[in-house]
């Protein structure tokens, strides 16, 4: 395994922090029905294993590392948006 930077350690740092949002989201704000549950619990880990590939990403690469924090980023943005959008959708039925 290769050394790693600061920054690809900020990089990493940061999806963690970024990994601990959606399940607390969930925990916090989620629907109690089960269905709605199940459908919002997709998207839960859909982001995380989206963020663990990009964490993958930057410990193989430096390289891809500033695009892997990027993709993280974005699909982290994707994945809140989806949430609250189901968040709404439950309680609106």
């Amino acid at each position: 395994m290769r050394e790693l930077t600061l920054l690809e350690t900020g990089y990493l740092a940061a999806g963690l922090l970024l990994s601990l949002v959606l399940p607390l989201l969930m925990s916090l704000r989620g629907p109690q029905d089960p269905a709605a549950r199940r459908s919002c619990m997709r998207i839960v880990w859909t982001g995380q294993t989206l963020l663990a590939l990009a964490g993958l990403t930057v410990l193989a690469s430096a390289a891809l590392a500033p695009y892997a924090a990027g993709f993280a980023f974005a699909s982290y943005v994707g994945c809140v948006g989806l949430l609250f959008r189901q968040f709404q959708a439950a309680r609106a039925t």
